[in-house]
């Protein structure tokens, strides 16, 4: 039998064999230069002259195991053969090669043809193939790939190089009032729901990714549409396909809060209704990859707000509960807490500190705010000087609102002009407030010395806010402007979001607008619960609330972009923060926009 497979010429030494004068000489078997490799091979003997070609051809001899004068007429027919059949093949490549493709198709997938021939699967096999993991996660991602790249819009005539986003000086409709100037403005651009699992369910959290900021996350309670399905939700979604969810991950409580990990890409931290501590990974299932325990050590209460505190190498997770408790956890480890506080009133027979929202500061990650039940904001220590935990700084109280603290923010922006002890707050009581927060260390200071740290301080400085901003609907949230440094966005149980600018004007917003409903979910407007910022550049805002809709809206270049920045804006809200602090307790009325 002779074989088909293609034959590998060797370029080692080449010998010439002479047999005696009796024995038949092989046939001489000819080969040009572009058979035995692409590159132009010279002799080592002989050097060809620089720029000359060297056309000439050069020969070997077969050599056989049989050389010998014993080989037989049989012998030498077979070896020919071979010979013959050899040449056959390395004509064939060569001209399939200087054509490029033989009928269409690649040579080796002529070869892989010629070997593996196809053929039909049985039902058996297509089912097995059809129902691996493997096939459905690459169908999985290569339609979402897909479908990104469908759902793209380019224009040929922009040149998208120089930031050019062609003339829309008249284009208007779409967005909020912003009082006649182009750069404030606000517009909607998207909005993200899954009739399968966002369908009757509250949203109770939003977050964009600070990896990927395309990313967008959303938090759910349970449906009462499916009484069956898991209780909680957490859904990722991406900004270039809205149709479905990036990934879908689930809990068995009501998910009261998550967030993305700024250190760890694929994970995401969560707190649950019923005081655990959830952490999912986008590379795994849908279910937790790492929870707390729910009984033992931990939360006993619902965990309203969580963070991620720390470094790349050295980070935790701080949660807090309506139990008064704040714990950190490791992220390697759920199983119990590195750090357990009670956190204690100044006068622990009439007060109680039940926290529903904390907030750190960038530079200290061991000082924190907690907005409490009762609506007070207290500042808290996770260590004292000598290193052990402390808890409520007793000397200070921000005091001012009259309900439960729904959100509290500290100025995250940076700049010239250092605003980090700005803070803003919101609350069940219609109302936003400014605060300016006492240094940490100097708190700390003063605490140490007077023995206020963790015990019972005798008197508590009841601190009041620069700026109070009456509104007319409960406030649940209300988020700084990562980039611009008066800039603040809140939303009210009325359905509408409203972006301020306090360097600006504290009377009225500079912009305001209402989520559409387009696919008539609810009966007139839904309360707004949470809104979030794009963490680098601030150009986009999401919000969400009682109907399970995430609506991602454009900011004007006034409100959001980090290049557009000018010193003349931070030199504006310095100079406002100092005219309130001169005369505190600012309160400004603003109804219905007026």
């Amino acid at each position: 039998m002779v074989s088909q497979q293609t034959q590998t010429l060797s370029l080692a030494p080449l010998v010439t064999v002479y047999e005696e004068a009796t024995a038949s000489k092989p046939p001489v078997v000819t080969y040009s230069k572009a058979v035995q490799t692409s590159e132009i091979w010279t002799s080592p003997h002989r050097q060809s002259k620089a720029g000359e070609e060297d056309d000439e051809e050069w020969s070997i001899e077969a050599k056989t195991p049989r050389t010998s004068k014993r080989l037989s007429r049989r012998d030498r027919e077979r070896d020919e053969e071979l010979r013959q059949n050899i040449r056959r093949e390395i004509e064939q490549e060569l001209r399939a090669v200087q054509v490029g493709h033989v009928d269409g198709v690649g040579v080796n997938a002529a070869i892989a043809q010629q070997n593996f021939p196809a053929r039909t699967l049985t039902d058996e096999e297509l089912a097995a193939v059809t129902n691996s993991d493997g096939f459905l996660e690459f169908i999985e991602q290569s339609s979402k790939v897909i479908e990104r790249a469908l759902e793209q819009e380019y224009d040929i005539l922009t040149d998208y190089a120089h930031g050019a986003s062609g003339n829309d000086d008249d284009e208007t409709d779409g967005y909020g009032r912003f009082r006649n100037k182009k750069g404030r403005r606000v517009k909607e651009i998207a909005q993200f729901y899954d009739e399968r699992w966002s369908k009757r369910r509250m949203l109770t959290g939003i977050d964009f990714s600070p990896k990927f900021p395309e990313l967008i996350l959303g938090s759910y309670t349970k449906s009462s549409a499916h009484p069956n399905d898991p209780v909680g939700l957490v859904q990722v979604w991406n900004q270039h396909t809205p149709a479905r969810p990036e990934y879908t991950f689930h809990a068995p409580s009501d998910v009261l809060v998550a967030k993305f990990s700024p250190f760890h890409p694929n994970t995401i931290v969560g707190g649950t209704y019923s005081g655990q501590v959830l952490l999912w990974d986008t590379r795994a299932r849908a279910t937790p990859v790492q929870r707390t325990p729910l009984t033992g050590s931990g939360h006993t209460h619902p965990v309203y707000s969580i963070d991620i505190v720390g470094t790349q190498n050295a980070n935790n997770i701080i949660s807090c509960s309506t139990d008064g408790v704040v714990c950190s956890w490791s992220v390697d480890m759920l199983a119990q807490p590195q750090e357990y506080l009670e956190l204690q009133a100044p006068d622990k027979k009439t007060e109680e500190v039940a926290p529903t929202c904390i907030a750190f500061p960038k530079s200290d990650p061991t000082y924190f705010l907690a907005g409490t039940e009762e609506g007070t904001i207290y500042p808290c220590h996770r260590y004292d000087r000598a290193g052990a935990k402390a808890g409520v700084d007793t000397r200070v109280a921000y005091r001012g609102h009259a309900a439960p603290v729904m959100s509290v923010d500290f100025h995250t922006a940076k700049g010239p002009v250092d605003l980090g002890d700005l803070v803003v707050s919101t609350s069940v009581d219609w109302s936003v407030k400014i605060w300016k927060v006492r240094p940490p260390a100097a708190v700390t200071a003063s605490a140490v010395a007077t023995g206020g740290v963790g015990g019972v301080g005798q008197n508590v400085s009841a601190v009041s806010p620069l700026l109070e901003i009456q509104r007319e609907d409960l406030v649940y949230d209300a988020r700084w402007s990562p980039v611009r440094p008066g800039v603040f966005a809140l939303v009210d149980g009325k359905g509408d979001l409203e972006v301020w600018d306090v360097g600006v004007d504290v009377e009225v917003p500079v912009a305001k607008v209402t989520p559409t409903d387009k696919t008539s979910r609810g009966v007139g407007r839904n309360s707004l619960n949470k809104v979030a910022w794009e963490h680098h550049h601030g150009r986009y805002l999401a919000t969400g609330g009682l109907d399970g809709v995430i609506s991602l809206f454009e900011v004007g270049p006034d409100l959001g972009g980090s290049e557009g920045v000018r010193a003349e804006e931070w030199s504006s809200v310095k100079k406002a923060v100092s005219r309130w602090d001169s005369t505190p307790s600012i309160s400004t009325l603003s109804l219905n926009g007026r």
